[in-house]
């Protein structure tokens, strides 16, 4: 029996032993028994139509080298090759089917035919290295081309990407990773991680050991002073690089400017609590503050007290120079204000011409007096106003914490009564609240 004729007679028998085979196989994930008897199928069909192709002795030389003309249309071996390398196997994974091929083959072939001739052997090994040799041409051309390609993204990407091994030795970083650390990238290979990185991450020896020994993946922030003297906010990530046996052999790093993100979300955090016009603290941040403050004069047995301001004749001054005018001179009651108190104390605006002062810890009654004093004394200085000069003055009410009321609605009740008592006592002044203001008409 012809070994061409044999292989077409033979081949489901081959197949079964080539399944074997592909199960035993140290392989980065199964193949499906489909996919892996229509590769095997159709090269065992070529390699049988080659056999009974005449061929001279030095297309015979030249297929023997696995150098034969490309034709038109890809081989079952160049699909094979490209089939092994989509699901990730590596070069000897891959050829490793070729030789269990080849031995199955002539081994079944000679428990056959006893009397093969030496010539079709000889036809069978040229054929199989010439499908060796188109498998491995297009898995060797896939995997440079994906090599190139994730060079090139890797390599230029805005975002600093590395690799380390667990003991800290850099292997592998990018343009911009050598461009933050204003270090060439010829000569950051093989440097220390951990000596680049411990200023801005102090611990990081800590967490890339954690990822390799956990497999898990980290992410974290932190601040970067880089080269050129700016300090820039990263985003980073470690992964661990897996063996085939699960073991980690390397951490795989990137890191993302957000400096721009986190000022954007500053932003936007100020804004949700600052008043936009005089930025001080808005009527929610104000609530927040006072019962923060509440809550730690309780614990440690302290005094508060809360201030409130209402500037007299405000609407005068809208009403002679405009509003332009109004808010520039609420700017300016607002840091004549916060000039009177500790930075450990709070000033708000509600809103309009209303501000609100929380003294903390206070431990001399005297102390708030002195403040609420100073404030009337600041507000009544004149205000050089671009459309001229300003005059007004202040009524402050006052409530302390506890002798006045637990709660923040309390004091916030009271404090606005005793504004209430000093607009009508006469204003320019300040009074404290007493029990007797409830029973006052409003």
């Amino acid at each position: 029996m012809r070994l061409s004729d044999f292989l077409r007679e033979k081949i489901e028998l081959i197949l079964s032993q080539w399944d074997e085979f592909a199960g035993q196989l140290d392989a980065p994930g199964p193949l499906s028994a489909e996919v892996l008897r229509d590769h095997a199928r159709g090269i065992v069909n070529a390699i049988a139509n080659d056999l009974d192709s005449a061929q001279s002795e030095l297309q015979q030389l030249v297929k023997s080298r696995g150098l034969a003309p490309p034709v038109a249309q890809a081989t079952e071996a160049e699909m094979h090759g490209s089939s092994r390398f989509a699901e990730g196997y590596d070069v000897n994974q891959a050829m490793a089917e070729f030789r269990a091929l080849r031995a199955t083959v002539l081994r079944l072939f000679g428990e056959n035919q006893q009397l093969a001739q030496a010539d079709e052997i000889t036809r069978f090994n040229e054929a199989i290295d010439q499908a060796l040799a188109e498998s491995l041409a297009r898995f060797t051309a896939l995997k440079n081309r994906q090599s190139r390609l994730f060079e090139v993204l890797l390599s230029n990407s805005p975002d600093l990407n590395y690799i380390v091994e667990p003991g800290g030795i850099l292997i592998y970083a990018n343009k911009s990773f050598a461009h933050v650390f204003g270090i060439r990238l010829v000569d950051l290979i093989g440097q220390n991680f951990f000596s680049l990185c411990m200023p801005f991450v102090a611990d990081i020896d800590q967490r890339i050991r954690k990822v390799a020994a956990s497999g898990k993946i980290h992410r974290d922030e932190m601040r970067v002073g880089t080269s050129r003297g700016e300090e820039r906010t990263f985003e980073y990530l470690l992964v661990p690089v897996l063996d085939p046996k699960g073991r980690c052999e390397a951490v795989a790093g990137s890191a993302r400017d957000i400096t721009e993100r986190k000022a954007a979300e500053e932003q936007v955090r100020h804004s949700a609590n600052y008043d936009s016009l005089t930025d001080l603290a808005n009527r929610g941040l104000f609530r927040e503050r006072l019962q923060h403050e509440l809550r730690h004069a309780a614990r440690n047995g302290l005094r508060l007290s809360l201030l409130f301001i209402d500037l007299d004749h405000f609407k005068e001054i809208n009403d002679q120079f405009g509003h332009g005018a109004g808010d520039q001179l609420l700017k300016e009651a607002a840091q004549r204000i916060k000039a009177c108190v500790r930075d450990t104390d709070t000033v708000a605006r509600l809103g309009g011409d209303e501000f609100t002062v929380i003294l903390t810890d206070v431990t001399d009654a005297a102390h708030i007096d002195n403040i609420a004093a100073e404030i009337n004394a600041e507000l009544r200085r004149p205000f050089l106003l671009s459309e001229g000069a300003a005059a007004i003055s202040a009524s402050i009410g006052i409530t302390v914490f506890p002798g006045d009321g637990g709660t923040a609605d309390e004091l916030v009740r009271n404090a606005d009564e005793a504004m209430y008592a000093a607009k009508n006592g006469g204003r320019d002044q300040y009074r404290f609240f007493t029990p007797e203001l409830r029973s006052l008409p409003g």
